[in-house]
């Protein structure tokens, strides 16, 4: 599979005349180069894209020849795809909380996991149903801060992420899912540019992957996603302790805080909550049963 320029591309192609057959030389390409595990499903998503079908209208037209400007696409996608490009960069979106945000290369891609910080955050904001302020700390893309205006009463959400590229996707994305009288962004180091305004619910999928200790990151992760939102320190640990040590001040009485960290940073995060004066604090579980995150209420 060749990835240099349209004409290669066309010329990869230029014999596949199917659906099927497409797919079937995608799959196994793509296999061949192995920086995928799931090539079959990578080619028929990237397929669709490339002809702007469904998934659904894909398999229904199976049979059906392609055309050379689909084609193109398609093994231009591909070739991207066989070097590890990750498929939402390739797409420009990517699914979270069943809707599509857009993403691009220099924002961190959602993942499924931190869908589970949502639902913490929901389930703590049920006891205040009325209007809320809400922080979302290293928003990249703005999923979380979006999603909580657009499943809460919240009156104010501030986005904050240090990272350009993370902050202009967010403002998109914003747009695009109308919700601009509610989410503000705001360029920051963590807390540092925010005023001294206190919310009611500090969240953050911050970086937590170390640079020598702890589990390394996929080698395609580390390739192509930002550094900025992947790496904090030695440990990996950086950006959680700094956020825990400095959220009471940006906190009600009574508010709360929620991180996403690593399964073995968890109970470290949890046991920096108490000493710092957070109660109830409590582990939040992934679907595999291990800890994914720690929150924390401030009695101040």
């Amino acid at each position: 599979m060749t990835s240099d320029g349209e004409k290669a591309a066309s010329a990869e192609s230029a014999t596949v005349e199917t659906v099927a057959e497409a797919l079937q030389r995608a799959t196994v390409e793509l296999k061949q180069r192995g920086t995928t595990r799931s090539a079959r499903l990578d080619a028929e998503v990237l397929l669709a894209h490339s002809a702007q079908w469904s998934r659904t209208q894909l398999h229904c037209r199976i049979m059906d020849p392609l055309s050379e400007s689909v084609k193109v696409r398609f093994w231009k996608l591909c070739g991207e795809r066989a070097k590890g490009v990750p498929i939402a960069y390739l797409l420009g979106w990517k699914e979270f909380y069943s809707r599509r945000f857009a993403v691009s290369a220099g924002v961190l891609v959602p993942r499924p996991e931190t869908e589970l910080l949502v639902e913490r955050s929901l389930q703590i904001l049920q006891r205040s149903p009325g209007a809320t302020n809400i922080l979302d700390l290293c928003c990249g893309s703005g999923c979380i801060a979006i999603t909580l205006a657009l499943e809460t009463l919240s009156k104010r959400i501030v986005a904050a992420d240090l990272s350009d590229d993370a902050l202009r996707v967010c403002k998109a994305n914003i747009d695009h899912f109308g919700v601009g009288e509610v989410v503000e962004v705001v360029k920051s180091d963590l807390f540092s540019e925010l005023p001294k305004e206190a919310f009611d619910l500090i969240v953050s999928n911050p970086p937590y992957v170390g640079t020598d200790f702890g589990p390394e990151a996929d080698p395609d992760v580390m390739a192509h996603e930002p550094g900025m939102a992947l790496f904090s320190g030695r440990h990996g640990t950086d950006h959680l302790e700094s956020i825990v040590e400095r959220a009471p001040a940006h906190l009600i009485e009574g508010g709360s805080l929620i991180l996403e960290c690593a399964s073995f940073q968890a109970e470290k995060i949890e046991a920096w909550m108490a000493e710092r004066g957070f109660s109830q604090t409590c582990l939040w579980h992934d679907l595999s049963g291990l800890p994914r995150g720690v929150s924390g209420r401030w009695e101040g």
